[in-house]
């Protein structure tokens, strides 16, 4: 079973090659979880199911009821189910294969699958950039299409793992397989920056930064109080991320795009955060899964330059905590920062577990890219996610 969770990390971009099954919609990824799924529910019969404490089980039900309700208020079922299943049902079904059949010794087997799929991307966007294959600005948009941000937001997690990796393997006298996890991290790293996305550049930082304390938190915490590294943190981060997403109101969208970028997102925001207090029921419920951009569009159509420039943007609220909020309500954003909250109770009391500051790292750095971009909201990324979250358990 482990080579099939393997193969499924490892294929995780293959959920570009769409489908149509007696006419629902599905993908390479999808069909392939659900293959070993069922096998999994075979093998798991003949050797006993393991028991899944409340603890894990819990949120992550009360997030699939929320997430249902989303998706029956939601104008567009059609869209709202495929979010449901491509999004979360996925993925939580990959999340029991992680409980069921993964051990803490097959963890860096799971991690290389992980790592060759990013190299692949990698690969394809470092030669893209070769070939002059980019936007007018010299971004790179690669494998996913649409945005370069979805190479970074595919990208940085992995980077981040694979960076860890090294560090464990050299720790491990594993010299060669240290110097190609090194190797790796260069042309990921290299592809991130191609991609040209800000945001994964500064989450990868920072993911780098909470690896070395993690890993060094017994030396560091023996000379410097717990409470001032902290406090630090949070205030580096806090001034990290303002420089680089502060608005510029006074210039023009021609004048550059960090600029017209942040100036862009910050009104998505400002737009994003009206249509969640327009009423009781959105901030309940949401709008809806899956109707996002129609909502912010309808709520917007009559302003400048919003349709013509913004709305387009607006697949989301380039915001993971402002996605969960206003797709499926106080319902939904409350589950996952359970999640999250979970997650780190449970990794920082086996701060000193030789996995630990990997895993640590990883889900820390896709929390704070959630603060610019909808880090999970995808196939892969939610995951990813969930992968993670789920070894959080196993070690």
């Amino acid at each position: 079973m482990i080579y099939l969770i393997s193969l499924i990390l490892l294929l995780l971009p293959a959920y570009l090659i769409r489908f149509s099954v007696f006419g629902i919609p599905s993908t390479v990824l999808e069909v392939l979880i659900y293959l070993v799924f069922l096998y999994g529910l075979w093998q798991a019969k003949k050797q006993g199911f393991r028991p899944i404490p409340i603890k894990i089980w819990l949120v992550p039900a009360l997030l699939v009821i929320a997430l249902i309700i989303s998706t029956l208020i939601s104008p567009d079922k059609r869209v709202a189910l495929g979010e449901l299943k491509g999004f979360f049902i996925d993925p939580l079904i990959f999340l029991w294969l992680i409980w069921q059949f993964v051990k803490k010794e097959k963890f860096i087997l799971l991690f290389g699958s992980l790592s060759l799929s990013g190299l692949f991307v990698a690969i394809h966007t470092i030669i893209l950039k070769f070939l002059g294959s980019t936007t007018a600005d010299g971004r790179v948009i690669g494998i996913f299409g649409y945005s370069p941000n979805y190479l970074a937001l595919f990208l940085m997690p992995i980077a981040v793992m694979v960076f860890g990796l090294g560090r464990y393997l050299i720790g491990r006298k594993k010299v060669l397989w240290s110097l190609g996890a090194d190797f790796t991290f260069i042309l990921i790293g290299l592809a991130i920056y191609f991609s040209g996305s800000r945001g994964g550049i500064m989450s990868l930082a920072f993911g780098i930064g909470i690896f070395f304390l993690a890993k060094y938190w017994r030396f560091i915490g023996q000379r410097f109080s717990s409470k001032i590294i902290v406090a630090t943190l949070i205030l580096a981060a806090i001034y990290t991320a303002w420089t680089f997403i502060r608005p510029d109101f006074s210039v023009s969208p021609a004048s550059g795009r960090t600029a017209s970028s942040n100036n862009v997102r910050w009104q998505i925001w400002q737009a994003s955060w009206e249509l969640g207090t327009k009423n009781i029921k959105n901030s309940l419920l949401g709008v809806g899964l899956g109707n996002f951009q129609n909502a912010f569009g309808e709520l917007t159509k009559d302003r400048a330059n919003f349709s013509e420039y913004i709305t387009p943007m607006a697949l989301t609220p380039h915001n993971i905590y402002l996605m969960f909020w206003l797709s499926t309500g106080i319902l939904g954003l409350f589950p996952f920062l359970s999640l999250l909250v979970l997650f780190f109770r449970q990794v920082l009391k086996n701060l000193s577990a030789e996995f630990t500051p990997i895993i640590l790292a990883v889900m820390a750095a896709m929390a704070i890219y959630g603060l610019v971009e909808a880090s999970i909201w995808k196939n892969d990324l939610s995951v990813i996610f969930f992968f993670f979250w789920g070894v959080a358990w196993l070690i």
